[in-house]
């Protein structure tokens, strides 16, 4: 009888969730996408029971596409959100408000106050390997505490559990018998001292959250329990792997070695460099240091630096400005402004910053937000939309610039993913930006072939040897740019979010 991998990759508006067979091939996938509720600006929620609902549907949908019988199922890993946060009843397991998402604002104020709070924005940079700010969890958690009066009654009662979403789906899948994280997501809560792999005491009694509500960390690979048949599709097999999405998508694009680097261009761009066993000193960079596996006691750390937004902004062109009837129609003019490069014409002088909610690294203002600079009466819906994409791509290009000077050292190549990565017109200007190719693998889904990766190696399935050795490029951009010409935009761009940055703390 032959064997499977089950890789769930529940993400930001949707879980992917792909059957791989001992070949590294993928039998049969599935895409189930969830809702998104906005309930005020700058507020961002997710439904934690639609969420477990869809990755079910998932679940059911490629074990009938194979095909495969449960049984068929060797072993299970899974991908998360990160930052996303909720609180549940220890017993019932039922959420006791909407999941956080890790886009959310709400609790900006709550971030402002710890900051101004003595030296402990150094503090949490030091512990942490990040900086205090609403994208993570602990925030958000506070925030709850505060404001949510079941969650409230539920600590007074000792039933509150309070995690990131795959400790959540793990208790689901486990039918109540695992409650866990993994290293690299209690990376992204601003909670978990990151060299010693432990929560950090201080910080949780100085926020009064008790380690008692929080899922017990384990490293990435290993045992979070196994699958309960009764609530999960009939499988029961062992989890053996549970990481944050970017984490697996550096391990997607087999960026294993020091200085590697890859970036997802999704809802917003996350940006990775992988830095080896020891995180590097950033302090005053605006770079953050996040803990990207651990397996056995070693810890792999990578410099990560976010764009709030990318994609988003994309879809916010169509559905708010009107700038594109569909994706297709901006497509097809991406086509054509990627011709037009290679006939030596120069980009747009309209400008672009995406900062609709909030600008991250390396700047990391919460009170920006997004503007167009060099409007004029010849600009059109083609321009703005040409001038967003070169937005994203200087944004991208903004955080490799601030590692590369971290670490004193120039990347050599990009690897990318995500949804995005199919405009060339974006692709080719991210490489003319950067000055390094870009290279698009063949596989779509990294993030969750990154966890079948690891879930592999694990049940001894292959060897990173072999992984590599199938590794193939779908599409590689060289960069095309004169360099006077780089400097001259990157300068432009510089003053430009100077300007914003001015504007938004004035």
């Amino acid at each position: 009888m032959e064997k499977y991998l089950l890789s769930i990759d529940q993400g930001t508006t949707g879980t992917k969730v792909l059957l791989v067979n001992h070949l590294g091939r993928v039998a049969a996938e599935s895409y189930q996408k969830h809702t998104q509720y906005y309930p005020q600006s700058g507020w961002v929620e997710h439904n934690p029971e639609e969420i477990w609902e869809k990755v079910l549907m998932g679940v059911a949908d490629v074990l009938l596409k194979g095909r495969i019988e449960p049984e068929q199922v060797e072993a299970v890993g899974l991908a998360n959100q990160g930052e996303t946060v909720v609180f549940w009843d220890s017993v019932s397991g039922e959420p006791l408000y909407p999941a956080v998402v890790w886009s959310c604002r709400r609790s900006d104020q709550i971030a402002e106050r710890w900051k101004a709070d003595g030296v402990w924005a150094q503090k949490v940079a030091e512990k942490t390997g990040l900086l205090i700010d609403p994208y993570f969890s602990a925030t958000k958690i506070r925030w709850m505490m505060e404001e949510v009066p079941l969650v409230q009654e539920k600590i007074r009662q000792r039933q509150a559990y309070c995690s990131t979403l795959d400790s959540w789906l793990i208790w689901q899948m486990t039918g109540g018998a695992s409650y866990v994280t993994d290293a690299s997501t209690a990376a992204r809560t601003l909670l978990f001292a990151h060299r010693q792999g432990n929560w950090d005491e201080e910080i949780l009694r100085y926020l009064e959250i008790e380690e008692d509500w929080l899922p017990q960390v384990r490293p990435t690979v290993g045992s979070f329990g196994r699958t309960d048949p009764v609530t999960f599709c009939g499988i029961q097999a062992p989890i053996l792997v549970s990481q944050v999405d970017q984490p697996a998508a550096l391990y997607g694009h087999l960026c294993i070695e020091p200085g590697m680097s890859k970036c997802t261009y999704g809802t917003g761009c996350f940006a990775y460099m992988n830095v080896g066993n020891e995180p590097p000193a950033t302090k005053e960079s605006g770079l953050l240091t996040t803990l990207v596996w651990k397996r056995g006691a070693k810890h792999t750390y990578a410099l990560d630096g976010a764009i709030y937004a990318a994609g988003s902004a994309v879809e916010w062109g169509k559905e708010q400005l009107g700038l594109y009837q569909d994706i297709d129609e901006l497509q097809r003019w991406s086509e054509q402004w990627y011709e037009e490069l290679y006939k030596g014409e120069a980009p747009t002088t309209l400008l672009f910053i995406p900062a609709l909610n909030g600008i991250g690294t390396p700047y990391w203002n919460s009170e920006a937000r997004g503007v167009f600079l060099g409007l004029s009466q010849h600009t059109d819906r083609p321009l703005m939309a040409k001038a967003m994409l070169e937005g994203i791509a200087h944004r991208v290009a903004d955080v490799f610039v601030t590692m590369e000077q971290a670490v004193a050292q120039k990347i050599s190549l990009l690897r990318v993913d995500g949804g995005l990565t199919d405009n060339p017109y974006l692709m080719q200007f991210q490489a003319d930006l950067l000055g390094v190719p870009i290279e698009v693998p063949q596989i779509n889904e990294t993030t969750a072939m990154g966890i079948a990766f690891l879930l592999g190696e694990e049940c001894g399935w292959w060897s990173v040897k072999d992984l590599e050795a199938r590794m193939k490029v779908g599409r590689r951009y060289e960069p095309q740019m004169d360099g006077a010409v780089r400097k001259r935009l990157r300068t432009r761009w510089n003053k430009a979010v100077h300007l914003l940055l001015q504007i938004s703390e004035g």
